[in-house]
């Protein structure tokens, strides 16, 4: 099955997010495309229009993962799914969200199973697979940035009302890049964070919805 890694970058690319990519199991017929603007809606949106095959995979250039990934997540037969990923600043909250609240404000988790595969209600584009019925079914431009959400928020709010389901996968983990990467790890009973400074630090991470309540 065929598909695309989209790539979609500001000015800079930081030099671990390249070596993560060359390093990266890539899937037999993939097609690399890279995007670059400070446009981030017009990249995500050239990602989607270039496309080849059954799936477009999302990656920023602040981002590193490890070199199987993308194999992981294409193992899971659903519409959208993806990896655990962190905030790149503290409190380095998911970037995943279970709900919205009475105000209309998107709400993160305080839980999480230590595995799994988790229905979600919205989170960030961040390594996030997309199979291609989801992208087709959706009005072009498939990205916007309107109302007060940014364009994964809204990216996800389509995804739902066209009646597609949203997924975590928490045992795929992606690195966000700031001043140093973040990565989710579980250490025996609790979550916590990898602050790899080249010393890795490990501090306590708020714990996760679990995932039968997760609504999808």
């Amino acid at each position: 099955m065929s598909g695309t890694i989209g790539v979609f970058s500001g000015e800079l690319c930081h030099s671990d997010f390249a070596v993560a990519l060359m390093h990266h199991q890539t899937p037999p017929g993939a097609k690399l495309i890279w995007t670059k603007s400070v446009d981030i809606v017009g990249n995500m949106n050239s990602m989607v229009r270039k496309m080849e095959g059954d799936w477009l995979w999302v990656l920023g250039t602040d981002h590193v993962m490890d070199f199987d990934l993308l194999p992981r997540l294409l193992e899971h037969d659903v519409d959208v799914v993806v990896p655990l990923c962190l905030k790149r600043s503290p409190p380095y909250d998911p970037v995943v969200y279970s709900h919205q609240n009475e105000d209309g404000d998107y709400v993160g988790y305080t839980d999480l199973p230590e595995t799994g595969l988790v229905p979600i209600h919205a989170a960030g584009s961040a390594g996030m697979l997309i199979r291609r019925h989801v992208l087709d079914a959706l009005e072009d431009p498939v990205f916007e940035s309107h109302g007060g959400l940014n364009e994964d928020l809204t990216f996800c709010a389509k995804v739902r009302d066209a009646g597609f389901g949203i997924w975590c996968d928490v045992d795929a983990k992606l690195g966000h890049i700031g001043s140093l990467s973040v990565w989710p790890v579980f250490r025996g009973e609790e979550w916590a964070i990898d602050l790899n400074l080249g010393n890795t630090i490990v501090m306590p991470m708020r714990r996760f919805v679990k995932a039968e309540s997760a609504p999808a």
